[in-house]
């Protein structure tokens, strides 16, 4: 047996290189197509052609080429085509993990397909709009779209569109563990489309029939249909789908103990995955390895194969890996004895998972508190509203200091016993005052605010408690330092002049780490709880007077430095991790930033309101988040800063 399989992979390595170089040869082809003189309807052909003989080998080159297509139909006013295109580049997104941009291109060919009553295109649209929100888990969703699909495939007779949303209502029956019913839906699907004669479908139906098998343990049949799946593969030469099921067929081996068979068939899905560049594959396939490795007792092996997995995997964000890399770790350390590596492994892998799977349970971690001696505060001064003179600053911050001495000792005077108390900070602040405002007096205009100007974020929306009146909407500040630029919220009732002794004070903390740290990590975060905690100025408030929630950009990267405020939208995904870490952006993007004041217990709700809304178009999702906020009765002193990247 174990030479049969060597010879069917053999046959099958040689069968991908001559494909592949076929497949160059086409593509040759159509780019040199493409630059000669055509009709606008004859180059939106060619860049289709392009864009799927890119499908499988290279989601972004694909998607490019769709793009361009979609130029090209809506600059002549191909409305067909136009569709087409917005159907193939949410398709694309979908394959990418961009959920909400796929989403988005979904919907835009719906809209047209409808107005042209083009019903079998239709079908397909609400098929793939269905697969999001499955990858969403809303299986309720998800299964609505699939039934309507099914549903005008049925009305106008289209058999192939019946066996795909056969296949997808299979696919939720899978999900929800309903593994008989499933088979059936999927048998529906893989007989349709052997009397269609589409093997490419028949070749995924036999995939899933096989992966239910599997899951029941029923093993031969599993095999059986697996191995169906792989010649067809091989026949049509579609190398990903080759790969798919050796490494499939490496899970069923693994799981029946023949840990040759399986490695076997893991190391060739993964030569294949490699020549493909298919990274988010490889990073599976590695932690499939390990997993062999493991069982036979090659802990040092699974170690080299968890941590390939889990580097390549945090480069393209695959949380999933992450999470499962970091528990096989832990496992590998366990089993060694170096407790310290596994316990480190096991909290990654905690985090994570709450963060992907069940980010309402994350709670508010404690506040951090800073235990660092630091150096007198130095004042950099924030002008908000045009220039302002040195003399009517000063006056200004005296004039602060004036309010504040009055309200210290209006508090702090109350009882005799308190009144050492109040002279003792008043003085202080006032020593305070005047060594460090007129030493900086000259520092302006370093602090800009506003969300439009700060060269990251292109959109954004916010909800605020009523007892705040920014002015102007001046809440949202930034400043650049090297190559990082550091933002934050003001949330004060207090009069305007406070946000600038904040800002004054935040700037020059961020300058000194960054001379000392020439890189920003999350130590920062210590220094600025220990400004909130030690500032002169900010002891004679009421620390629910003001809050300020900070976070660091660098280029398309963000560092949360308040984890438990802050949460993603990324890859389909709502992400909230109660760690200080660096986030990478991309386009379409979303970062919320949330919080209340009055009751902090209240955070839990008030993350499940803002991943609710996540899953609703951008400029829609403040509405829906006030009627939730206000059937809640949570209102009254919540915030929600909503920004797209």
């Amino acid at each position: 047996m174990q030479k049969r399989i060597s010879i069917l992979l053999l046959f099958i390595t040689a069968s991908i290189a001559f494909n592949a170089l076929a497949q160059l040869t086409y593509i040759d082809s159509l780019q040199q197509a493409l630059k000669e003189p055509s009709s606008d309807s004859g180059k939106f052909e060619t860049l289709s052609k392009l864009a799927i003989a890119y499908s499988d080998s290279s989601y972004a080159q694909s998607l490019e080429y769709w793009k361009q297509a979609l130029n090209v139909a809506e600059r002549v006013g191909l409305r067909t085509q136009v569709a087409d295109a917005y159907h193939q580049i949410g398709y694309s997104y979908m394959k990418m993990g961009e959920f909400q941009l796929s989403l988005q291109n979904l919907e835009n060919a719906a809209s047209i397909y409808q107005h042209l009553n083009n019903l079998k295109s239709l079908a397909g649209v609400y098929n793939d709009m269905g697969l999001i929100y499955r990858n969403w888990g809303k299986y309720d969703k998800a299964l609505e779209f699939y039934l309507m699909a099914l549903q005008i495939s049925r009305d106008i007779g289209n058999a192939e569109g019946i066996g795909i949303a056969s296949n997808s209502i299979g696919q939720i029956h899978f999900y929800q563990n309903n593994l008989a019913k499933a088979i059936e839906f999927f048998v529906e699907y893989l007989n349709i489309n052997k009397t269609l004669e589409n093997y490419r479908a028949v070749a995924g139906a036999s995939n899933n029939i096989a992966s239910a098998y599997l899951e029941l343990g029923k093993y031969n049949e599993s095999l059986e249909y697996f191995l169906k799946a792989l010649q067809i593969y091989d026949s049509l030469k579609v190398s990903i789908g080759v790969a798919i099921i050796q490494d499939n067929i490496g899970s069923l081996y693994y799981k029946q103990n023949q840990y040759d068979n399986a490695l076997l068939y893991h190391q060739k899905a993964l030569e294949i995955f490699e020549l493909l560049g298919a990274t988010g594959r490889m990073c599976y396939t590695l932690k499939n390895i390990g997993q062999v490795y493991l069982a036979q007792g090659k802990i040092q092996r699974a170690i080299d194969k968890f941590k390939q997995a889990l580097n390549a995997a945090k480069k393209i964000d695959l949380k999933d890996v992450e999470r499962d890399g970091n528990e096989l770790l832990a496992t590998c350390y366990e089993k060694t004895g170096n407790y310290q590596l596994a316990l480190q492994h096991l909290r990654e892998h905690i985090a994570i998972k709450d963060s992907i799977l069940n980010s309402e349970t994350v709670q508010k971690i404690e506040e951090l508190q800073a235990q660092y001696e630091r150096d007198k505060q130095e004042l950099l001064i924030n002008q908000m509203q045009g220039k302002l003179k040195n003399r009517n600053l000063f006056i200004g911050l005296l004039v602060v200091f004036i309010i504040f001495s009055g309200t210290g000792i209006e508090l702090l005077v109350a009882t005799n016993r308190k009144k050492n108390q109040a002279i003792k900070q008043l003085e202080e602040v006032r020593s305070y005052m005047l060594q460090n405002v007129s030493a900086n007096l000259n520092s302006l205009e370093l602090v800009k605010s506003g969300l439009d100007d700060n060269g990251l974020f292109s959109d954004y929306w916010n909800f605020l408690p009523f007892s705040f009146t920014p002015e102007n909407n001046k809440y949202f500040f930034h400043f650049s330092i090297n190559q990082y630029t550091f933002c934050y919220l003001i949330l004060t009732s207090k009069p305007r002049l406070f946000n600038d002794l904040i800002n004054l004070n935040i700037y020059k903390l961020v300058k000194e780490y960054l001379n000392q740290n020439k890189e920003v990590a999350d130590e920062l975060s210590h220094k600025i709880f220990e400004f909130f905690n030690t500032d002169p100025l900010l002891k004679l408030m009421d620390r629910n007077d003001f809050q300020v929630f900070p976070f660091v950009v660098q280029g398309n990267r963000l560092l949360n430095l308040y984890p438990q405020n802050i949460g993603f939208r990324q890859f389909g995904s709502f992400i909230i991790s109660n760690t200080i870490q660096w986030v990478n952006l991309r386009p379409g993007d979303v970062v919320y930033l949330f919080g209340n004041f009055s009751n902090p217990k209240a955070l839990n709700e008030i993350r499940k309101v803002v991943k609710s809304i996540d899953l609703i178009e951008f400029d829609e999702q403040k509405e829906v988040a006030v009627n939730f906020l206000h059937s809640m009765e949570l209102n009254t002193d919540v915030f929600i800063l909503a920004l797209r990247v």
